[in-house]
């Protein structure tokens, strides 16, 4: 199908991009294009604007150090051999290689689908999301960023700038779908401290365990301070299946999708 007639412009900066968007009602941010456009040609959303701002070199880049910092035009392809593990593992499960020659971190945040990996991943790694606006700039915790499915907490004229979190001691990202690299049927982001055989803190996100990526809150309760073992495994596993309120679509049943999720934050963790 073909997307309904939409104005289009192209930003030179960040602060006119801002400044075009915080004008329309009806306009939308474009970068990467991999969310958006398959949304345009269903006539899924409609916009009589959309804002290009894919060549805004001031949001392309990414820094490594104590805080890793992510701009939003950062492709997924960057992080395929990035310094920080974590970061590798949930950029080589995302599309093809097509979708990760294009599609943005910011993008895919801003995008908020229920089934998106970048949105679980930072869930795991407790982002700060930077936000630029309208004469103001705010940073929103990962947490309070995604308030339902395609919602967050941007508002009119907002973009997401930027990403910034730490790199974890140990972390995995076990993603289940019905075919390489599909949309997830679940997927779970662990990222932990462990010392001496034992977990110090552990952060848990999942996808299809709700209508949204979620915070397994009672697993991670279940792993402070307890050893990475066998039995502590199994019991996450379990913990996991029972907190979660999986979905039913055309895709699985919310059945399959609990027992699915049992076995991928098993194999997160056996992967720490």
């Amino acid at each position: 199908m073909f997307p309904p007639a939409f104005e289009y412009v192209r930003a030179g900066s960040l602060s006119e991009a801002v400044e075009i968007l915080s004008r329309r009602e009806d306009a939308a941010p474009i970068a990467g294009g991999q969310s958006l456009i398959p949304l345009l040609k269903l006539r899924l959303v409609r916009y009589g604007l959309l804002v290009d701002i894919g060549r805004i070199s001031e949001l392309h880049y990414v820094r490594y150090g104590d805080v890793v910092e992510v701009g939003a035009l950062a492709r997924h392809f960057e992080f395929e051999d990035s310094p920080c593990p974590f970061l590798r593992q949930v950029a080589l499960r995302i599309g093809d290689p097509q979708v990760r020659s294009l599609g943005t971190v910011g993008g895919s945040l801003a995008h908020a689908d229920p089934l998106g990996d970048w949105p679980a991943a930072l869930l795991a790694l407790g982002a700060v999301v930077k936000v630029v606006g309208p004469g103001s700039v705010r940073e929103v915790d990962i947490d309070d960023f995604i308030r339902g499915p395609y919602f967050t907490a941007l508002e009119r004229g907002e973009l997401v700038a930027g990403v910034s979190f730490r790199c974890p001691q140990r972390g995995a990202y076990v993603k289940f779908s019905r075919r390489h690299n599909d949309f997830a049927l679940v997927a779970t982001a662990v990222v932990a401290e462990v010392k001496e055989g034992h977990i110090v803190w552990a952060r848990v996100a999942a996808l299809g365990a709700g209508d949204r990526p979620v915070r397994l809150r009672k697993v991670e309760t279940l792993l402070a301070g307890s050893p990475l073992s066998k039995d502590v495994i199994a019991a996450a596993g379990e913990t996991a299946a029972k907190e979660a309120d999986p979905p039913s679509d055309f895709r699985a049943s919310a059945e399959y999708r609990r027992a699915l999720l049992s076995v991928a934050v098993r194999r997160a963790l056996e992967r720490l």
